[in-house]
C-alpha cells in the first residue's frame, strides 16, 4: 500500500512539473507591483491571437482551427475573471470595459494546439497539446503596462496508456494558468490569494 501511495505521488508530481509553467507576476520594479496593489477594480478583456497552424491548404481544417482560437481567446479571459472574483481581492471584476480607474488584464495567445488525446494515450507522446500566451497587466486609462505573466504549457510524454495523458489538455492548461494569475494578483493586493 505504501508503495502504491509513493507511485501515485510521483505520477502527480510528474503531471504538475512536466507540463511547462505559468510564470509569476513579473514587474519592472517594486513600485509597479505596489501600484497594482492600489487598484480596487479590474477588467479582463478577450485575448488577441497570433497563433497559427499549417493546415496544408485544407480550408475546412483552417476554419475549424480559427473557430477554436475564437473560443479560446474568450475562454481564457473568462477563466481569469472567474478566478480573480473567487479570491475577493478586488471590489469589482468585469469582463466588460469599465470606466475610470481600473486594472486591465488581457494578453495574446501565441501557440494553441489541442493535440490528439487518442494518439497521446496510444503512443505516450504523439498528439501533444500546447498552450502558450503572454498576459499583460496594465492601467486601463493610460495603457501603462505594470506587469506580465508568461504561460508555456504542454502535455508531457508519459508511458503508453497513462491516464494523465488524457487530462493534459488545453482546458487544463488554461484553468491552471488562470488560478496562478489570480493568486498572484491577490497577493499583490495584499490578500494572500484567499478564495471566497
Amino acid at each position: 500500500m505504501h508503495h502504491l501511495l509513493r507511485l501515485a505521488l510521483l505520477c502527480a508530481a510528474l503531471l504538475l512539473i512536466a507540463c511547462g509553467s505559468t510564470s509569476g507576476l513579473r514587474t519592472e520594479s517594486a513600485a509597479a507591483r505596489k501600484q497594482i496593489g492600489d487598484y480596487t477594480r479590474v477588467e479582463v478583456a478577450d485575448f488577441a491571437v497570433t497563433a497559427t497552424k499549417d493546415t496544408k491548404d485544407d480550408h475546412e481544417a483552417q476554419a475549424k482551427y480559427q473557430a477554436q482560437l475564437a473560443e479560446a481567446r474568450a475562454r481564457i479571459a473568462d477563466l481569469i475573471a472567474k478566478e480573480i472574483e473567487e479570491r475577493a481581492a478586488f471590489d469589482e471584476v468585469s469582463r466588460a470595459a469599465l470606466e475610470g480607474t481600473a486594472l486591465r488584464v488581457t494578453g495574446t495567445i501565441t501557440r494553441y494546439e489541442e493535440g490528439n488525446v487518442v494518439a497521446r494515450m496510444a503512443t505516450g507522446f504523439v498528439g501533444q497539446a500546447h498552450f502558450e500566451a503572454t498576459v499583460t497587466v496594465s492601467d486601463r486609462e493610460s495603457g501603462e503596462v505594470l506587469g506580465n505573466f508568461v504561460i508555456d504549457r504542454n502535455s508531457w510524454p508519459l508511458p503508453i496508456g497513462a491516464s494523465s495523458n488524457a487530462v493534459q489538455n488545453v482546458g487544463m492548461f488554461m484553468s491552471g494558468a488562470a488560478k496562478r494569475i489570480a493568486d498572484e494578483l491577490a497577493v499583490a493586493r495584499g490578500k494572500k490569494s484567499a478564495r471566497k
